[in-house]
Formats: structure tokens, sequence, C-alpha cells
């Protein structure tokens, strides 16, 4: 079995960034605000986070692991503002 490994998937269509920091099963979602949403697991771990309408920028503030979360959307080179 391959190693997990945290990373960012950006679609185009949607104009979303997911940031998938678990391997684990989403139990449950945690809106935050109109343009992020927050999965967890069953013994509350963060399994990852969703950004929406990401043109505009990213908010990273009450975002968990907001130090990794932005390098992982750094790695994905498309010049998305991260505001925090």
């Amino acid at each position: 079995m391959a190693k997990f490994r945290a990373h960012a998937e950006y679609s185009a269509e949607s104009d979303a960034v997911y940031v998938l920091l678990s391997g684990r099963e989403i139990e449950k979602s945690v809106c935050l605000d109109d343009f992020r949403n927050i999965d967890y697991s069953a013994d509350g771990a963060v399994v990852g986070i969703e950004f929406l309408g990401v043109g505009g920028g990213v908010d990273l503030a009450e975002v968990p692991y907001s130090h990794k979360v932005e390098k992982l959307i750094g790695d994905l080179n498309l010049g998305i503002k991260i505001f925090a």
C-alpha cells in the first residue's frame, strides 16, 4: 500500500482548491463561511479543507494547519493569493 502524502488539488471548472491532509474517511464537514469548508474524520482529525472562489485569494484565518495548507497551495504554482 502506498504511503499517504498530503497535497492540494485545483479545479479550474469550480475555481476551487481542496487540500487533502489525511487519508482517513470523512465523517463530517464544517462550514467556516461561504468559501471554506473543513472535513473531519470520526475521531476529529482534519481530513481536508475546501476553498471556493480561489481566484480572489484564499483566507487562512481560523484554518487548522494554516502553514502546511499555505505551502501545499503554493506547491500548485498557480499564484493564488494567500490572506491570513
